[in-house]
């Protein structure tokens, strides 16, 4: 009898089904040597996504990867000849690995660089338990040998997520930067970190000139780039005490090289950009065949042409995020835009906001979703008014808010409504029952309120609300009466009711699963909110 025989393709297709099952791939490793060729790539692709104490073994299979430059510095660090069987003496003959395993290395961010140091710290505290700890930790000694043999080897990188604060002088005084940066050929998702590392090492501006123009030489296919521009020194807002560092020229000359170089950028977002922001707007315009994303957090507008999106013809999704000095004159540019959105967001920024209902008129013809807060009157109006083709709004009601602009609720011709807020009272509830528009079949709510009779102020919305609801989603727990409200809103509606998200943190009496599954019983899924949330709130990148 002919014993069953797998295809290569059918392996693969095993192996990458189980890519993130590293439990079961360290199995796959010993079936054969094919079996084994096929799932190192997979193993060593995200090595450190978990950090169980079997993974720190890892630190030793990194340090057979070194060369002999890598092992005679980690020789000297050390003041050892020998560690966990790993001779540094005679190293090029008794030690060498079966694969070159940083090769494989597809992801590396910022996060990643911590919890490599992390195992790496722990490993030799396992191995060498009499080393002085100031030794394990030391940035300066020990772990950055180990991020350059990473850096050096790695060939598959896909994103790239790093701050500029790791090339101090004394480390990377002697690295390759070219030899890096030409490897990157695979790279499509590139976050540059210019923020304070909060450590005493000041960066070499040298080295990362280099680093910069060589990422512009040799990246040049990311199709999502995110820069983080460190803070200025004098307050950005009311209460910011940060104290940053401004930009250089030659660091923006770099910066703008690297937008401009990149063949099909797809998203884009900046951080703390200010008086530089008309150079970055600029240089987006070489990315106007591709761009459809683009998000802005912490930006200073003053004085900056918003003209220069008009050029931006396929952008889809904008984003504003503690953003200041924008003008109502600056926004009269954006009615000749040339792009048709289909997602605008505007969360805490601190302009007027009569900024923000003017870029809705300019901007809401093609707009499906919209996220706002604060709203006034004139807001909705405009929202209602040049928003044809809203979907989905969200809407966050803070405290300072006027009441009586939910009377303009009833105007919406959004399909989905999300509101976030503080207000608890029978007014606020009972208001927008009466006032929400009965295009609306979907309706989220998550309210910041403790008190403990929440279901009362939902209980006043339920009765008093229109009946063609479809989906209804609350912040609350299931529990007997607020079933029971739920159960009387269904009957009220003919069975117009579909899906009900509620939040599920406890155990069910009998009588509650009774109401539940009464309510079952007449059609309508039970979903748990957290994840019905997520899934509409979510941006579409």
């Amino acid at each position: 009898m002919t014993l069953p025989y797998l295809t290569d393709d059918c392996i693969y297709y095993i192996l990458q089904y189980l890519q993130n099952d590293h439990s079961t791939l360290f199995k796959c490793l010993l079936v054969n040597r094919f079996w084994c060729k096929s799932t190192i790539p997979l193993l060593y692709a995200n090595p450190f996504a978990s950090t169980t104490e079997k993974n720190y073994l890892i630190t030793s299979t990194l340090i057979l990867c070194f060369n002999k430059a890598e092992i005679l510095q980690l020789k000297n660090q050390l003041g050892l000849s020998q560690i966990n069987n790993i001779n540094f003496d005679n190293f090029d003959k008794e030690h060498k690995p079966l694969f070159e395993y940083p090769k494989y290395l597809k992801y590396l961010k910022n996060y990643d660089i911590f919890i490599i140091n992390f195992v790496i710290s722990k490993w030799f505290a396992k191995y060498i338990p009499n080393l002085p700890i100031f030794q394990i930790f030391c940035v300066d000694n020990i772990f950055p040998i180990f991020l350059q043999s990473i850096l050096r080897q790695s060939r598959n990188i896909e994103q790239l997520d790093i701050s500029l604060n790791l090339f101090y002088e004394e480390s990377f005084k002697n690295f390759n930067f070219q030899n890096f940066t030409s490897n990157l050929t695979k790279l499509n998702s590139l976050s540059l970190n210019f923020h304070s590392s909060g450590t005493d090492h000041t960066v070499n501006k040298e080295i990362e000139q280099e680093f910069l123009r060589n990422i512009a030489n040799f990246c040049t296919n990311a199709s999502k780039l995110i820069i983080e521009l460190p803070k200025i020194r004098r307050p950005l807002y009311q209460h910011d005490t940060s104290d940053g560092l401004i930009i250089t020229t030659t660091t923006l000359e770099k910066l703008c090289t690297i937008i401009q170089v990149q063949n099909k950028l797809k998203m884009f977002k900046i951080w703390d950009c200010h008086s530089l922001l008309n150079d970055i707007l600029l240089s987006l315009e070489f990315q106007k065949h591709s761009l459809v994303y683009v998000e802005f957090t912490a930006c200073d507008f003053s004085n900056v042409s918003l003209k220069r999106f008009n050029y931006l013809y396929n952008l889809e999704y904008l984003k504003f995020e503690y953003c200041k000095g924008i003008l109502l004159n600056q926004c009269e540019s954006l009615n000749f835009s040339s792009f048709k959105l289909k997602e605008l967001s505007f969360k805490r920024n601190y302009w007027n906001v009569d900024v923000t209902s003017l870029m809705i008129k300019y901007l809401g013809a093609s707009l499906q979703r919209l996220l706002v807060e604060t709203p006034t009157k004139s807001l909705i109006e405009n929202i209602s008014m040049y928003c044809p083709n809203l979907i989905f709004l969200k809407i966050r009601i803070c405290l300072r808010v006027d009441l009586s602009v939910i009377q303009s609720f009833k105007n919406l011709r959004t399909r989905i409504l999300s509101i976030t807020t503080l207000y608890d009272t029978d007014k606020f509830f009972i208001n927008l029952a009466n006032n929400i528009s009965i295009n609306i079949g979907k309706i989220f709510f998550f309210s910041y309120s403790r008190n403990s009779s929440k279901f009362l102020k939902f209980k006043e919305f339920l009765e008093n609300c229109h009946n063609r609801f479809e989906m209804i989603s609350l912040n609350y727990i299931i529990e007997l009466e607020f079933l029971k409200i739920v159960l009387n809103y269904i009957e009220r509606s003919n069975n117009s009711l579909k899906v009900l998200g509620m939040m599920k943190c406890k155990n069910l009496n009998d009588e509650e699963l009774k109401l539940l599954n009464l309510i079952k019983a007449k059609g309508v899924e039970i979903v748990d909110y957290s994840t019905i949330y997520h899934d509409l709130c979510k941006f579409a990148f």
